[in-house]
């Protein structure tokens, strides 16, 4: 019924070669299509097809000589008084399910002697135009599939959040979808070709060419840096196109920030601490947060330096952009420069394909925290103090490079200005990230701290372990208060956590402390501070003199600095410092 036209076309052409009347009817026994008297009746169901309806069940055609006298006649109304002379009914199959009847229908003596002498031919004739009208039932229904399926694969197309192009071998663009279309500036109603869009030699080569790309393009109308992915199309290992997706930059870089740094928030609320040393660097640290000064942080491990960065960033006019840290002395120094820096596709073995954004680039109007800058190697040294200085950086592997707008806040725990001395830390790189000087104390020298800082990790802890706590005695706030802490505040939560863990929703006395607690403070923090100096520098001095004797007179420091596992400019400068006579190491 979805093509009766076609049908009705069909009845009217077999009719008129054969001058017998045609019916055709669905496997419902609607009459479709027919000729003559039965023209008028299309439409109509066949409440009286008895022949018809025992054809589509056992789908074997039928020839009826003797109308309604015949033994499948016998429920009609019309039987021993049929108005046809002769019939022959033949099933349409497709796909081994009938789905309908033609009939050959005789009215006069004339029509009767033709379909009976020819009966052979006429079956056959009819099974051929059965199988013409199963193609056309086929195809329509291939075709409908196909138009469903394109608009099920085009509205898939346009709910992705990637630009798509769809490209044929002479580099024609042959579908896109809507975002593709914003991204690139395309006008639906022209023809498109991939050279007018997007301008990257690289790219129309690899597409003619049916190879794989991805890296950063620009497109030719707008001026949005897009991220761009080759796929080829191969049809029995004959290229026939590809597949193109394009992101924003800047959308991939939004949503590197959406789930790194959204969900890390920090004020200078949460930096407990009400010593005077402490409101002091609270002060300072809020006056130069809006500012787009670059700071170093110093303090010994466990003061809490990362926290202060991200405090000054949330306080600054950045803290809609990103806050990445990273690491520099927890990163393998052959890593870390393209962790920083990003690099180019095949700039070096194991290289990503498509390269990779550095932390720079994806810090770009936000903030950058270098942790332990003071364990970042030379060679890298000059390099973010390039970055400093132009506010530019280049990929590993690339020749060009790319503008950032981008704080720098450095921290480390060593001291740097005796670095520089010693040739361990660029002087010039130190001057450029000591702009703004900030000092964490230790705890050891803010103990009025403590009582505050107890009550806040009790709290805290309390809820984390989701363990309620009843309180803490005096004679264990004193004991905390008498404390040391060479591991500074995160020492300190570290032994409240292992409180909070251990009573259990008592209250927490002396006897709850971790062992070294309750043992009372340790020595003078200056003098031990200076014993330990010296007994590391005459252990260093020992090992050094001990490489030495190991190593052939006749050999190169750079054998002594590699056994010792520093460097030979290091070698040298320690060798110089401790006074070590090299002719005595051999004797």
């Amino acid at each position: 019924m979805t093509f009766k036209s076609t049908v009705q076309q069909t009845a009217e052409a077999i009719a008129a070669a054969l001058k017998i009347e045609v019916e055709i009817a669905d496997a419902d026994l609607i009459r479709v299509a027919g000729t003559g008297k039965y023209k008028s009746r299309c439409g109509c169901a066949m409440d009286d097809g008895f022949v018809y309806r025992h054809v589509i069940k056992t789908g074997m055609p039928v020839i009826i000589d003797n109308p309604g006298f015949n033994q499948l006649c016998q429920p009609c109304p019309c039987r021993g008084n049929c108005v046809e002379y002769a019939e022959v009914a033949i099933p349409i199959r497709a796909e081994n399910q009938i789905i309908g009847v033609i009939g050959l229908v005789s009215f006069s003596e004339e029509q009767t002697k033709r379909l009976m002498d020819n009966k052979q031919s006429l079956q056959l004739f009819l099974e051929k135009m059965a199988e013409l009208l199963v193609g056309k039932v086929i195809g329509n229904q291939q075709n409908h599939e196909q138009k469903l399926l394109t608009s099920q694969l085009l509205t898939v197309l346009n709910l992705l959040h990637d630009g798509i192009l769809l490209i044929n071998t002479q580099q024609q663009v042959t579908h896109f979808n809507t975002l593709a279309a914003k991204l690139l500036d395309i006008d639906p109603q022209q023809e498109q070709v991939l050279y007018q869009l997007l301008d990257n030699k690289k790219l129309w080569l690899a597409v003619e060419q049916g190879e794989s790309f991805s890296g950063p393009i620009q497109g030719k109308r707008v001026a949005t840096q897009l991220y761009c992915d080759v796929v080829p199309i191969k049809n029995n290992g004959v290229i026939e196109g590809a597949v193109i997706t394009l992101k924003d930059i800047q959308q991939i870089k939004k949503l590197v920030k959406a789930a790194t740094v959204s969900e890390i928030e920090t004020h200078f609320s949460q930096i407990v601490g009400d010593s005077p040393k402490m409101k002091e660097l609270k002060a300072m640290a809020l006056h130069v947060a809006p500012s787009k000064a670059t700071l170093l942080i110093q303090g010994e491990s466990g003061t809490g330096k990362e926290l202060l960065a991200r405090a000054i960033h949330q306080s600054s006019t950045r803290k809609g952009h990103a806050f990445i840290a990273i690491n520099c002395g927890a990163i393998p120094e052959n890593l870390l420069e393209s962790e920083l820096f990003g690099y180019e596709e095949g700039s070096f073995t194991g290289a990503k394909r498509g390269g990779k954004l550095g932390k720079f680039e994806l810090s770009h109007n936000g903030t950058i925290f270098l942790d332990e800058i003071g364990d970042m190697p030379l060679h890298l040294q000059v390099k973010i103090l390039r970055v400093l200085q132009e506010r530019r950086v280049e990929r590993i592997g690339s020749t060009r490079s790319t503008p950032v707008d981008v704080r720098v806040i450095a921290a480390t725990h060593r001291d740097l200005d005796n670095m520089v001395k010693t040739g361990e830390f660029r002087e010039d790189l130190y001057y450029r990230l000591n702009v703004i000087p900030l000092t964490i104390p230790p705890l050891r020298e803010r103990l009025a701290d403590v009582p505050i800082l107890v009550q806040f990790y009790l709290d805290y802890y309390a809820t984390v372990t989701d363990r309620k706590v009843s309180g803490i005695t005096p004679e264990a706030i004193e004991l905390l208060s008498n404390f040391d802490w060479p591991g500074n505040v995160r020492e300190l939560g570290n032994a409240i956590e292992y409180c909070v863990t251990m009573v259990a929703g008592g209250m927490i006395t002396a006897d709850t402390l971790p062992k070294r607690i309750k043992q009372g403070p340790k020595s003078n923090p200056q003098s031990s501070s200076i014993s330990s100096t010296l007994n590391l520098k005459l252990l260093e001095r020992d090992a050094i003199m001990r490489a030495l004797t190991l190593v052939d007179p006749e050999g190169h420091k750079e054998d002594v600095a590699k056994l010792l596992g520093i460097s030979r400019a290091s070698l040298y400068r320690k060798i110089k410092e401790y006074q070590i006579d090299e002719s005595k190491t051999f004797s």
